[in-house]
């Protein structure tokens, strides 16, 4: 699945340590996301459609823009059949992959497994062109998340993005 488009823009999102840290986090849950965090603000829904090997799919986006362009943000998408029986390993490097770009590096990658069912998932910071991308990928079945923090590296392995990335749970 092409997650470039995903990569691209929240990468073009500047991150304000300051801003974290005069944000309240507020309980957030998306019943047709399956999904509960905590988001620091009013959360904003998009829809963008992309690519998943030939067939279109649709992301769901969730994120929270604050001051200095400051965002977080949760993708996730049902991907067909075909790649949801791909190994995770696969899966997870290939959205891994197509976040870092070209001109990106992974600078840490963690595995672990995400609640009581221990959904596969990885931890991925990624620096490209100055900027930094810290990235919760977490496969649930057929569904994709993406928990995301853009911004320095300060900002993005500070506490607040770690309360942000470790409040995400998937539901039912």
């Amino acid at each position: 699945m092409r997650t470039g488009m995903l990569a691209a823009l929240t990468l073009a999102l500047s991150f304000n340590a300051t801003a974290t840290a005069q944000v309240e986090f507020k309980p957030y849950a998306s019943s047709d996301g399956r999904y509960k965090i905590v988001f620091p603000g009013a959360v904003k829904s998009d829809t963008v459609t992309t690519k998943a090997d030939k067939t279109d799919v649709k992301v769901m986006i969730d994120s929270v823009e604050l001051l200095g362009g400051t965002s977080f943000l949760v993708s996730y998408v049902d991907v067909p059949e075909e790649v949801a029986k791909k190994p995770a390993a696969m899966r997870l490097d290939k959205v891994r992959d197509a976040n870092k770009g070209p001109d990106g590096k992974v600078l840490e990658e963690k595995e672990l497994t995400l609640g009581l069912e221990k959904f596969p998932a990885s931890d991925v910071l990624i620096e490209k062109s100055g900027v930094y991308l810290r990235n919760r990928i977490v496969i649930a079945g057929n569904r994709l998340y993406q928990v995301m923090v853009t911004g320095s590296k300060e900002t993005v392995t500070s506490p607040s993005a770690d309360r942000f990335l470790a409040s995400f749970e998937v539901t039912k």
